[in-house]
């Protein structure tokens, strides 16, 4: 058995590809079987509710397994255990990471807005069928990675493959169905400041040390009016008790890719030239892999 599992803290292109790989690797006659490693978030429910798709089984040791790492090749990001798996497989969309196997692996990393464009294309490279389910799963994966094609990370090979899969699953109104997708992307009612921090924390290796980046995305920034000091806090707390040489937080405007950034750490005052108003902005701004990260390196080292 082959388990397949995305990285920490699961966003939608996460979950979407533990089923997908999974899928293609039943197509291939192996034995496959998904798996996450926390609980999803609202706009996950949404694709999976729309899809009509089982949420993958919550499991975080892989000790002993076989194994599929989609959406990811860092090692901060994978299960606590996964040096006693043997990983077979990787399929990402990131830059590559830290991962290492002893025997070789079938990888397959692209530069594009998605994992699941990247599995969308080993579907038709490989000529096996996808099913209504699936196609909903990989469009909406596609279309919250990119923001509904807004982001700089989206290609042509996205769009191309969201066209196609609009047919497949029966969508004829993709606008529509990125509206949808959006409102329950943005839909932050009720959660705490840790709840937003964690909703998609993503951890890096760094100049030895540690570090942490997480995005919030939004309709408003005014939806996180009140909610600055207490996410501060939190990102504080994280420094203090992980020993993260930087913790932070993209709080991103998706209708105006304004973003702005909380920070926190040893390495906080390297930023702090870059304020205005007691603020860190950062224009034109809505991906954290094409834009956030790699600026955040830039000024970190």
């Amino acid at each position: 058995m082959i388990l397949v599992v995305g990285h920490k803290n699961p966003d939608s292109d996460s979950i979407c590809s533990a089923l997908v790989a999974t899928e293609l690797l039943r197509a291939r006659g192996e034995e496959a079987t998904p798996i996450r490693q926390g609980e999803i978030n609202r706009e996950t429910q949404h694709i999976l509710e729309v899809a009509g798709a089982e949420l993958p089984e919550l499991r975080t040791s892989v000790a002993g397994e076989k194994i599929w790492l989609v959406d990811y090749s860092d090692l901060a990001q994978a299960p606590d255990d996964v040096a006693e798996a043997q990983i077979l497989g990787i399929v990402d969309h990131h830059r590559l990471g830290d991962v290492m196997t002893v025997n070789p692996m079938e990888a397959w990393i692209w530069p594009v807005g998605c994992t699941n464009t990247v599995l969308f294309n080993m579907f038709k490279i490989e000529g096996h069928a996808i099913s209504p389910t699936i196609a909903k799963l990989m469009m909406s994966a596609i279309l919250s990675d990119t923001v509904g094609f807004a982001s700089p990370t989206c290609t042509q090979k996205d769009k191309d493959a969201v066209e196609e899969l609009a047919t497949i699953a029966g969508v004829n109104d993709v606008d529509a169905f990125i509206k949808d997708l959006l409102i329950a992307k943005t839909n932050i009612e009720g959660l705490s400041a840790a709840e937003l921090v964690e909703k998609d924390l993503k951890g890096y290796p760094f100049n030895g040390r540690d570090v942490v980046v997480g995005q919030v995305e939004l309709a408003t920034l005014e939806q996180v009016d009140g909610m600055i000091d207490a996410l501060e806090a939190d990102l504080t707390s994280r420094c203090e008790e992980q020993n993260l040489a930087f913790a932070a937080v993209m709080l991103t405007d998706i209708t105006t890719a304004q973003t702005r950034l909380l920070y926190k750490g040893e390495w906080a005052e390297k930023l702090t030239k870059h304020e205005k108003d007691g603020m860190l902005m950062m224009e034109n701004t809505l991906s954290r892999k094409k834009q956030g990260w790699p600026w955040l390196q830039a000024e970190l080292v």
